[in-house]
């Protein structure tokens, strides 16, 4: 291969760099097609090229004997997730356990276990909690968060472990598997 750099195979494609005489370059694509476009990308992959038009001329090019056939597979099945343990039903403004009762919370209570279950995973103060929450800018007692937080561990019942307390700082919902939001 010359040195020079090889000219654009048409006229919107890059500027390609020489590569080192011998140099082999593998190109690896993934496509995700219907069943029904399977057969028609098949029969694209497994067509002769004509080499003549694609390749600059100062290139060589080694056709193998055979055409090697892609080897499709199909993607994996998606594994069922296991039915929540709660269910908030965010238009009615309802909490569904997994056999079916409903958990009757005040306003208040619905949106503080919303908001922590829609960030999960995160320490929220207890400042930020009213804030959020109460829309308080000032706090007037951070005590107001921890009673709400054990009525809620009342309601829903003790053996859902959803809230944890992180001692001295405030609140982290640790579950977002156990819990399921539904908008509609």
């Amino acid at each position: 291969m010359t040195s020079e750099i090889a000219r654009p195979l048409a006229a919107n494609s890059f500027e390609t760099r020489p590569l080192q005489d011998g140099a082999v370059v593998e190109v690896t694509a993934r496509f995700i097609v219907t069943r029904q476009d399977l057969a028609a990308l098949e029969r694209v992959f497994t067509r002769q090229p004509d080499h003549t038009r694609t390749i600059p001329l100062q290139s060589t090019v080694e056709s193998p004997a055979a055409p090697e056939v892609p080897r499709l597979r199909s993607l994996p099945t998606p594994v069922e997730q296991p039915e929540p343990e709660l269910r908030i039903l965010v238009a009615p403004r309802r909490i569904v356990r997994a056999d079916g009762t409903f958990v009757e919370l005040t306003r208040l209570e619905f949106d503080l276990l919303l908001f922590l279950c829609e960030n999960p995973g995160r320490v929220h103060q207890r400042t930020s909690l009213l804030n959020a929450v109460w829309q308080f800018n000032s706090t007037p007692s951070t005590r107001t968060v921890d009673v709400h937080v054990r009525r809620i561990r009342g309601k829903i019942g003790g053996d859902l472990h959803l809230i944890t307390t992180v001692r001295g700082v405030g609140y982290r919902m640790d579950r977002p598997d156990a819990v399921q939001i539904v908008r509609d």
